[in-house]
Protein backbone atom coordinates (compact mmCIF):
# COMPACT_ATOMS: atom_id res chain seq x y z
CA UNK A 1 0.00 0.00 0.00
CA UNK A 2 1.48 3.38 -1.01
CA UNK A 3 -0.24 5.41 1.74
CA UNK A 4 -0.70 8.57 -0.32
CA UNK A 5 -2.60 10.97 1.92
CA UNK A 6 -5.26 12.23 -0.50
CA UNK A 7 -7.20 15.29 0.64
CA UNK A 8 -8.78 18.49 -0.64
CA UNK A 9 -6.26 21.26 -1.24
CA UNK A 10 -6.72 24.03 1.31
CA UNK A 11 -5.73 27.67 1.48
CA UNK A 12 -3.16 26.68 4.12
CA UNK A 13 -1.31 24.73 1.41
CA UNK A 14 -1.29 27.62 -1.07
CA UNK A 15 2.32 28.61 -0.36
CA UNK A 16 3.54 25.04 -0.85
CA UNK A 17 1.62 24.62 -4.11
CA UNK A 18 2.77 28.00 -5.41
CA UNK A 19 6.40 27.19 -4.58
CA UNK A 20 6.09 23.97 -6.59
CA UNK A 21 4.56 25.75 -9.58
CA UNK A 22 7.24 28.46 -9.53
CA UNK A 23 10.17 26.07 -9.07
CA UNK A 24 8.97 23.95 -11.99
CA UNK A 25 8.48 26.98 -14.23
CA UNK A 26 5.14 25.65 -15.38
CA UNK A 27 3.29 27.11 -18.35
CA UNK A 28 0.11 24.97 -18.07
CA UNK A 29 -2.73 26.56 -16.12
CA UNK A 30 -3.94 23.26 -14.66
CA UNK A 31 -0.88 23.31 -12.37
CA UNK A 32 -1.81 26.71 -10.96
CA UNK A 33 -1.80 26.71 -7.16
CA UNK A 34 -4.84 29.00 -7.22
CA UNK A 35 -6.77 26.69 -9.55
CA UNK A 36 -5.94 23.62 -7.44
CA UNK A 37 -7.64 25.27 -4.47
CA UNK A 38 -10.50 27.10 -6.16
CA UNK A 39 -11.61 24.22 -8.39
CA UNK A 40 -11.26 21.42 -5.83
CA UNK A 41 -15.01 21.26 -5.26
CA UNK A 42 -16.05 21.49 -8.92
CA UNK A 43 -13.74 18.70 -10.09
CA UNK A 44 -13.75 16.75 -6.83
CA UNK A 45 -9.97 17.00 -6.94
CA UNK A 46 -7.55 15.95 -4.24
CA UNK A 47 -3.85 16.39 -3.65
CA UNK A 48 -1.21 14.39 -1.79
CA UNK A 49 2.20 15.48 -0.56
CA UNK A 50 4.90 12.85 -0.15
CA UNK A 51 8.71 12.71 -0.29
CA UNK A 52 8.94 16.22 -1.71
CA UNK A 53 6.39 15.60 -4.49
CA UNK A 54 2.94 17.05 -5.15
CA UNK A 55 0.33 14.67 -6.55
CA UNK A 56 -3.18 15.51 -7.76
CA UNK A 57 -6.15 13.50 -8.98
CA UNK A 58 -9.64 14.49 -10.02
CA UNK A 59 -12.77 13.24 -11.71
CA UNK A 60 -13.24 13.97 -15.40
CA UNK A 61 -15.79 12.48 -17.81
CA UNK A 62 -16.86 9.94 -15.21
CA UNK A 63 -13.39 8.61 -14.44
CA UNK A 64 -10.59 9.30 -12.02
CA UNK A 65 -7.54 10.83 -13.66
CA UNK A 66 -4.15 11.96 -12.41
CA UNK A 67 -2.18 15.12 -13.07
CA UNK A 68 1.53 14.75 -13.73
CA UNK A 69 3.38 14.90 -10.38
CA UNK A 70 5.86 17.69 -9.66
CA UNK A 71 8.80 17.81 -7.30
CA UNK A 72 8.62 20.81 -4.99
CA UNK A 73 12.18 21.87 -5.84
CA UNK A 74 11.65 21.56 -9.60
CA UNK A 75 13.87 18.53 -10.14
CA UNK A 76 12.86 15.50 -12.20
CA UNK A 77 15.13 13.03 -10.39
CA UNK A 78 12.91 10.34 -8.94
CA UNK A 79 10.06 10.93 -11.38
CA UNK A 80 9.72 7.20 -12.09
CA UNK A 81 9.26 6.49 -8.38
CA UNK A 82 6.71 9.29 -8.13
CA UNK A 83 4.77 8.02 -11.14
CA UNK A 84 4.91 4.48 -9.72
CA UNK A 85 2.99 5.66 -6.65
CA UNK A 86 0.13 6.73 -8.92
CA UNK A 87 0.25 3.49 -10.91
CA UNK A 88 -0.02 1.63 -7.60
CA UNK A 89 -2.81 3.90 -6.39
CA UNK A 90 -4.85 3.14 -9.51
CA UNK A 91 -4.21 -0.59 -9.15
CA UNK A 92 -5.23 -0.61 -5.49
CA UNK A 93 -8.50 1.06 -6.42
CA UNK A 94 -9.10 -1.31 -9.35
CA UNK A 95 -9.21 1.37 -12.03
CA UNK A 96 -7.11 2.23 -15.10
CA UNK A 97 -4.18 4.58 -14.59
CA UNK A 98 -5.14 7.65 -16.62
CA UNK A 99 -3.12 10.85 -16.84
CA UNK A 100 -5.12 13.81 -18.07
CA UNK A 101 -4.15 17.27 -19.29
CA UNK A 102 -0.40 16.62 -19.46
CA UNK A 103 2.07 18.47 -21.67
CA UNK A 104 4.22 17.05 -24.46
CA UNK A 105 7.30 17.01 -22.22
CA UNK A 106 5.37 15.24 -19.47
CA UNK A 107 3.99 12.73 -21.95
CA UNK A 108 7.51 11.87 -23.10
CA UNK A 109 8.69 11.45 -19.51
CA UNK A 110 5.72 9.18 -18.82
CA UNK A 111 6.32 7.02 -21.92
CA UNK A 112 10.03 6.76 -21.14
CA UNK A 113 9.10 4.95 -17.94
CA UNK A 114 5.80 3.16 -18.69
CA UNK A 115 3.88 1.70 -21.61
CA UNK A 116 0.66 3.35 -22.75
CA UNK A 117 -2.40 1.55 -24.06
CA UNK A 118 -3.99 4.78 -25.26
CA UNK A 119 -2.69 8.27 -26.12
CA UNK A 120 -5.09 11.04 -27.11
CA UNK A 121 -4.36 14.64 -27.94
CA UNK A 122 -6.83 16.94 -26.16
CA UNK A 123 -7.13 20.12 -28.26
CA UNK A 124 -9.98 21.43 -26.10
CA UNK A 125 -7.50 21.62 -23.20
CA UNK A 126 -4.65 23.36 -25.03
CA UNK A 127 -3.53 26.57 -23.32
CA UNK A 128 -3.44 29.86 -25.23
CA UNK A 129 -0.25 31.69 -24.23
CA UNK A 130 0.54 35.19 -25.50
CA UNK A 131 3.42 37.62 -25.38
CA UNK A 132 2.58 40.30 -22.83
CA UNK A 133 3.96 42.95 -25.18
CA UNK A 134 1.57 41.87 -27.94
CA UNK A 135 -1.54 42.11 -25.76
CA UNK A 136 -0.44 45.40 -24.22
CA UNK A 137 0.71 47.06 -27.45
CA UNK A 138 -1.43 45.37 -30.14
CA UNK A 139 1.28 46.02 -32.74
CA UNK A 140 1.11 45.62 -36.51
CA UNK A 141 -1.61 44.95 -39.03
CA UNK A 142 -2.76 41.66 -37.49
CA UNK A 143 -4.11 43.54 -34.48
CA UNK A 144 -5.81 46.29 -36.48
CA UNK A 145 -9.29 44.91 -35.73
CA UNK A 146 -8.56 44.93 -32.01
CA UNK A 147 -7.34 48.52 -32.16
CA UNK A 148 -10.48 49.42 -34.11
CA UNK A 149 -12.66 47.84 -31.40
CA UNK A 150 -10.84 49.84 -28.74
CA UNK A 151 -11.17 53.06 -30.74
CA UNK A 152 -14.88 52.36 -31.19
CA UNK A 153 -15.22 51.94 -27.44
CA UNK A 154 -13.18 55.08 -26.73
CA UNK A 155 -15.30 57.12 -29.13
CA UNK A 156 -18.54 56.07 -27.46
CA UNK A 157 -17.18 56.02 -23.89
CA UNK A 158 -14.32 58.53 -23.67
CA UNK A 159 -14.26 58.43 -19.88
CA UNK A 160 -13.12 54.90 -19.09
CA UNK A 161 -10.44 53.73 -16.70
CA UNK A 162 -9.01 50.56 -15.17
CA UNK A 163 -8.98 50.35 -11.40
CA UNK A 164 -7.02 47.56 -9.71
CA UNK A 165 -9.00 45.27 -7.41
CA UNK A 166 -8.62 45.86 -3.68
CA UNK A 167 -10.69 45.18 -0.55
CA UNK A 168 -12.30 48.59 -1.16
CA UNK A 169 -14.01 47.43 -4.37
CA UNK A 170 -14.74 43.73 -3.72
CA UNK A 171 -18.46 44.53 -3.56
CA UNK A 172 -18.22 46.08 -7.03
CA UNK A 173 -16.72 42.87 -8.42
CA UNK A 174 -19.42 40.75 -6.77
CA UNK A 175 -22.15 42.99 -8.16
CA UNK A 176 -20.57 42.83 -11.63
CA UNK A 177 -20.41 39.05 -11.53
CA UNK A 178 -24.03 38.85 -10.35
CA UNK A 179 -25.19 41.11 -13.18
CA UNK A 180 -23.09 39.25 -15.77
CA UNK A 181 -24.53 35.95 -14.53
CA UNK A 182 -28.08 37.28 -14.85
CA UNK A 183 -27.36 38.09 -18.51
CA UNK A 184 -26.05 34.58 -19.20
CA UNK A 185 -27.66 31.16 -19.52
CA UNK A 186 -27.31 30.63 -15.75
CA UNK A 187 -26.01 27.10 -16.30
CA UNK A 188 -24.60 24.91 -13.53
CA UNK A 189 -21.07 25.58 -14.80
CA UNK A 190 -21.59 29.33 -14.58
CA UNK A 191 -23.19 29.00 -11.14
CA UNK A 192 -20.11 27.10 -9.97
CA UNK A 193 -17.88 29.72 -11.56
CA UNK A 194 -19.70 32.48 -9.67
CA UNK A 195 -19.10 30.58 -6.41
CA UNK A 196 -15.41 30.19 -7.30
CA UNK A 197 -15.07 33.93 -7.93
CA UNK A 198 -16.64 34.63 -4.53
CA UNK A 199 -14.21 32.17 -2.91
CA UNK A 200 -11.30 33.93 -4.63
CA UNK A 201 -12.41 37.29 -3.25
CA UNK A 202 -12.99 35.89 0.24
CA UNK A 203 -9.35 34.76 0.28
CA UNK A 204 -8.02 37.55 -1.93
CA UNK A 205 -5.39 38.90 0.44
CA UNK A 206 -3.92 35.42 0.97
CA UNK A 207 -3.95 34.68 -2.77
CA UNK A 208 -2.38 38.08 -3.46
CA UNK A 209 0.37 37.64 -0.89
CA UNK A 210 1.35 34.08 -1.74
CA UNK A 211 0.33 33.62 -5.39
CA UNK A 212 0.44 37.11 -6.88
CA UNK A 213 -3.32 37.38 -7.38
CA UNK A 214 -4.52 40.72 -8.67
CA UNK A 215 -7.29 41.99 -10.87
CA UNK A 216 -8.84 44.98 -12.52
CA UNK A 217 -12.22 46.63 -12.92
CA UNK A 218 -13.05 48.59 -16.06
CA UNK A 219 -15.17 51.64 -15.29
CA UNK A 220 -17.05 53.74 -17.82
CA UNK A 221 -17.32 57.06 -16.02
CA UNK A 222 -18.39 55.69 -12.63
CA UNK A 223 -20.22 52.62 -13.94
CA UNK A 224 -18.45 49.24 -13.64
CA UNK A 225 -18.41 47.49 -17.00
CA UNK A 226 -15.97 44.56 -16.76
CA UNK A 227 -13.49 42.83 -14.47
CA UNK A 228 -10.71 40.27 -14.56
CA UNK A 229 -8.69 38.20 -12.06
CA UNK A 230 -5.20 36.73 -12.48
CA UNK A 231 -2.36 35.16 -10.51
CA UNK A 232 1.31 34.36 -11.04
CA UNK A 233 1.62 30.89 -12.54
CA UNK A 234 5.44 30.85 -12.62
CA UNK A 235 8.22 33.46 -13.02
CA UNK A 236 7.52 34.01 -16.74
CA UNK A 237 3.76 33.44 -16.83
CA UNK A 238 0.65 35.22 -15.54
CA UNK A 239 -2.56 33.18 -15.59
CA UNK A 240 -5.83 34.97 -16.38
CA UNK A 241 -8.50 33.12 -14.41
CA UNK A 242 -11.57 35.18 -15.23
CA UNK A 243 -12.56 37.99 -17.57
CA UNK A 244 -16.16 39.23 -17.68
CA UNK A 245 -17.77 42.16 -19.49
CA UNK A 246 -21.42 43.23 -19.34
CA UNK A 247 -23.23 42.72 -22.63
CA UNK A 248 -24.00 46.40 -23.33
CA UNK A 249 -20.31 47.25 -23.19
CA UNK A 250 -19.15 44.00 -24.78
CA UNK A 251 -21.04 44.88 -27.97
CA UNK A 252 -18.96 48.05 -28.24
CA UNK A 253 -15.57 46.35 -27.73
CA UNK A 254 -15.45 46.08 -23.94
CA UNK A 255 -13.58 42.78 -23.92
CA UNK A 256 -10.86 44.18 -26.18
CA UNK A 257 -10.52 47.18 -23.87
CA UNK A 258 -10.17 45.32 -20.57
CA UNK A 259 -7.88 42.75 -22.21
CA UNK A 260 -5.60 45.53 -23.44
CA UNK A 261 -5.74 47.74 -20.36
CA UNK A 262 -5.07 44.87 -17.97
CA UNK A 263 -2.23 43.48 -20.09
CA UNK A 264 -0.47 46.81 -19.56
CA UNK A 265 -0.34 46.10 -15.80
CA UNK A 266 1.28 42.66 -16.21
CA UNK A 267 5.04 42.33 -15.83
CA UNK A 268 5.66 38.69 -16.84
CA UNK A 269 6.82 37.83 -20.36
CA UNK A 270 3.81 35.63 -21.09
CA UNK A 271 0.08 35.67 -20.38
CA UNK A 272 -1.81 32.37 -20.22
CA UNK A 273 -5.46 32.85 -21.11
CA UNK A 274 -6.24 29.17 -20.47
CA UNK A 275 -8.13 26.74 -22.72
CA UNK A 276 -11.17 27.09 -24.97
CA UNK A 277 -12.92 23.91 -23.75
CA UNK A 278 -14.05 23.21 -27.30
CA UNK A 279 -16.43 26.20 -27.25
CA UNK A 280 -16.31 27.57 -30.80
CA UNK A 281 -16.92 31.22 -29.88
CA UNK A 282 -14.26 31.10 -27.19
CA UNK A 283 -11.82 29.40 -29.56
CA UNK A 284 -12.37 32.06 -32.20
CA UNK A 285 -11.89 34.85 -29.67
CA UNK A 286 -8.68 33.38 -28.26
CA UNK A 287 -7.18 32.73 -31.69
CA UNK A 288 -7.97 36.28 -32.78
CA UNK A 289 -5.23 37.45 -30.39
CA UNK A 290 -2.58 35.29 -32.10
CA UNK A 291 -1.09 33.19 -29.29
CA UNK A 292 2.68 32.86 -29.22
CA UNK A 293 2.25 29.32 -27.87
CA UNK A 294 -0.70 26.96 -28.25
CA UNK A 295 0.36 24.49 -25.56
CA UNK A 296 -0.67 20.95 -26.55
CA UNK A 297 -2.23 18.68 -23.91
CA UNK A 298 -2.65 14.91 -23.85
CA UNK A 299 -4.60 12.22 -22.07
CA UNK A 300 -2.65 9.00 -21.59
CA UNK A 301 -3.86 5.64 -20.27
CA UNK A 302 -1.18 3.19 -19.12
CA UNK A 303 -1.30 -0.54 -19.73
Amino acid sequence: MNNLNWHKATIEELELLQKTSVNNGVFANNYSAVNSILYAKKYDSQIAVQDGWIFEKYYASGETAYAFPHCMDGKTDGVREALSLLVEDAKENNRPCVFRNITTEEKELLLANFTASKIEEAPDLSDYIYNQEDLAGLPGSKYSKKRNHINQFRKKYPEFRLELISPDNFKTVCALEKKWFSESSESLDLQQEAEIICAALQNYEEFALKAGMKGGILFVADEPAAFCLSSTLSPDVTDIHFEKCLSDFARDGGYAVINNEYAKTITTRYINREEDLGIEGLRKAKRSYYPEILLPKFNVTLE
